[in-house]
């Protein structure tokens, strides 16, 4: 008998902590139309619906509906699919020795196929890996468009062991933030496509999902992921799930009208706030990550929002401090739990208080210290880089793939190497890494980083990018090409514009010009009189690092300059990976053409037209008292932006087709009526004065 590592055989889903045995001699059991799927009907719920997933990619594949029996029948000949996390009627065919949280297998008892979970969600995850590893229904299927092959029979080797033990990291989240492609696309139906969202959250293997808020009219959205399995938890503005935006609705809710105003000084309200959503998440069965923190209504410091808030940072800081403290004693009072699952975020002024020594959150057991990355940009912020907690306390690191102005939006930019350098500095500096969270709003633009991050954190020791990269792209178009495509990536990535040097040792790509840099680059660009723009220089950091161009770094003397060139390689590299990724396309396996044409073709098209049109606007904006000259480079920029759309609309097709109509992030449709309004005329007013000779 021979055993090797699944790793150099296997599948995306399951190749990283389990051994397949692999007995060339043996007839393989046969799983043809119709197998029964046997699941005691006593499992819990989400495993439950698991099996509807299972039996739909059965069917998919052989042609047949699968029955379900919740009894194990007495013919030991009939071939069958055992899925097993509690026991019942199939308590005799579990492996006692799989033990672990998530920990699950799949192997052979006689002609039974078992897809066992030592608890409900490794059962999940053990039917997911299955569909995956046996069906060819990977974890994107829907999102690829993927078409698993019909077949007359599945065969599963007699001595088929497969074997995940727990995840490194305990909590592997997802924030689907900024979401103006994807809430209205769910929108239009609802149930059934917040369903394949958080389906594909568990084939990657997640377990929380960050539903930013909630409240008493709104637990719709908490519904679906809690019963699918998946815990939750709630984003750095909303404590327990309450964000102060929904303060007067709250009160109005009682019969408080007028609302009582927000006051540092009446704490009570607070609490009774604070205390009916906790109240409202226990009442609808959540399983909870709780968040703790204090901001104002909206994404802004709460000094913003309370009137008598202190005017310094200490002072502040202290106030962010004891809300905290008054948080835990709340929560701990209202659960009746000691030490609950807890997180509280360093985001924004959070994370300047920590490192300015100024904020200690309270140091509960179960309170994880959320790092998140810097603002504006994606590498650790100066409070984990100068971490300084009790030895072993739990830390979490939130990892934003996009921001809502400054970073990718349309097209993937950090890639998992960027990624990966994250989360490695982050473990340096704090060893207990117990939480992740990635945040991205959309899933269609994403998915290479979205599941390289879901990868690393269940074997966070073993992961490699590159080995990663290698294995996705062999998953999902063939071993042939896998080498080709991967190379194909990689210069994708390379090709954005590093506007300044890495400043953070062994940190490469550290800065770069994601595709809203470029969108608002370009218009600002556009706007620019006499190098200025609402009062500002123009490409103004903005005291917020919103472009961080650095001419120096590119040999330029202006900013302007610096786009001009940086935006102009960039169009080129990545003109030149949309070539190749044209030449390649026909030659793929069919069933993953559309998911390379629409996640690595389509982006680098994009991107390449995007830049050229920066670039058109930067020489545009040089020669605003040359009429004619001005007109010829708006041109440029026309035909750019028709390249864009013309980029976009060819991911636009089938149950995508009307994908991107309502973007307005990026907000192309802005771009492109600035662009016509200035080739039919409008030229910036400058000062004569100041003309060029």
């Amino acid at each position: 008998m021979k055993t090797v590592k699944v790793a150099a055989v296997a599948h995306l889903a399951a190749p990283w902590m389990c051994l397949l045995s692999v007995a060339l001699h043996a007839e393989p059991l046969r799983l043809r139309p119709g197998v029964p799927v046997i699941v005691d009907a006593s499992e819990p719920g989400p495993v439950l619906r698991a099996v509807e997933d299972l039996r739909r990619d059965l069917d998919s594949v052989l042609g047949a509906e699968s029955p379900q029996w919740d009894q194990v029948p007495g013919d030991e000949n009939l071939p069958a699919i055992v899925v097993t996390c509690g026991g019942g009627a199939t308590a005799a065919l579990r492996d006692a020795s799989l033990r672990g949280t998530e920990a699950h297998a799949i192997f052979l008892r006689g002609n039974r196929v078992v897809l066992q979970g030592a608890d409900a969600r490794g059962a999940i995850y053990a039917i997911y890996s299955f569909s995956d590893q046996f069906l060819d229904v990977p974890p994107w299927w829907f999102w690829a468009e993927w078409a698993p092959k019909r077949r007359p029979e599945i065969e599963v080797w007699r001595d088929t062991c497969l074997r995940w033990a727990s995840p490194q990291v305990a909590w592997r989240a997802w924030f689907p933030n900024d979401q103006d492609l994807q809430s209205p696309w769910i929108q239009k139906d609802y149930e059934r496509r917040w369903n394949l969202l958080v389906e594909t959250m568990l084939r990657l293997k997640l377990n929380l999902i960050d539903i930013g808020e909630f409240s008493e009219n709104g637990m719709r959205k908490v519904r679906i992921p809690r019963d699918r399995g998946l815990a939750l938890t709630t984003t750095h503005m909303a404590p327990f799930g309450a964000s102060l935006r929904n303060w007067e609705k709250f009160w109005a809710s009682r019969g408080k009208v007028p609302p009582p105003a927000p006051k540092l000084s009446d704490v009570s309200r607070l609490e009774e706030f604070w205390e009916a959503h906790i109240r409202l998440a226990l009442r609808e069965k959540l399983e909870m990550v709780w968040m703790i923190g204090f901001r104002g209504d909206g994404d802004k410091g709460f000094y913003k929002t309370f009137s008598d808030a202190p005017a310094d940072d200490a002072g502040r800081a202290h106030v962010v401090g004891e809300m905290l403290r008054r948080q835990v004693a709340l929560l701990g009072r209202v659960t009746g739990e000691p030490h609950p699952p807890m997180r509280t975020v360093m985001y924004d002024e959070c994370s300047d208080y920590v490192a300015a020594g100024l904020l200690q959150p309270p140091r509960e057991p179960t309170l994880i210290w959320n790092f998140v990355n810097a603002r504006r940009d994606h590498f650790p912020a100066p409070d984990i880089l100068q971490y300084r907690a009790a030895p072993g306390g739990p830390v979490g690191y939130y990892f934003n793939a996009q921001f809502t102005e400054t970073g990718s939006h349309l097209a993937d930019g950090e890639g998992p190497w960027k990624m990966e350098r994250n989360f490695r500095m982050v473990r340096k500096a704090a060893p207990n890494l117990v939480f992740s969270i990635i945040n991205s709003g959309n899933t269609r633009e994403f998915p290479l980083t979205l599941a390289a991050h879901a990868r690393m954190m269940w074997d966070f020791d073993n992961y490699d990018s590159d080995q990663f990269l290698e294995e996705f792209c062999r998953r999902h178009w063939g071993g042939p090409a896998a080498p080709e495509v991967a190379a194909l990536f990689r210069d994708y990535y390379d090709a954005y514009w590093q506007q300044r040097k890495p400043d953070l040792p062994d940190f490469p790509r550290q800065y770069i010009f994601q595709d809203l840099r470029v969108a608002r680059a370009a218009r600002e660009l556009m706007r620019a009189v006499d190098g200025h723009v609402d009062g500002r220089p123009v490409l103004d950091d903005r005291d917020v690092g919103y472009y961080r161009i650095d001419p120096s770094d590119g040999g330029a003397a202006t900013k302007t300059d610096a786009v001009i060139a940086g935006c102009g390689a960039a169009a080129d590299r990545f003109q030149r990976v949309a070539d190749r990724c044209a030449a390649l396309s026909p030659r793929l396996p069919a069933e993953g053409r559309a998911f390379f044409d629409r996640s690595l073709r389509m982006q680098a098209a994009f991107m390449a037209a995007a830049c050229r049109c920066a670039v058109a606007a930067g020489e545009a904006s040089k020669v605003t008292g040359r009429p004619e000259a001005y007109r010829r480079w708006m041109k440029e920029a026309e035909s750019a932006a028709i390249a864009m759309e013309a980029a976009l609309a060819s991911a636009c097709s089938g149950r995508f087709a009307d994908w991107y109509a309502p973007e307005e992030i990026f907000d192309l449709k802005e771009t492109r009526a600035m662009i016509e309004r200035r080739v039919k005329g409008m030229v910036p007013q400058v000062d004569p004065k100041k003309l060029p000779p």
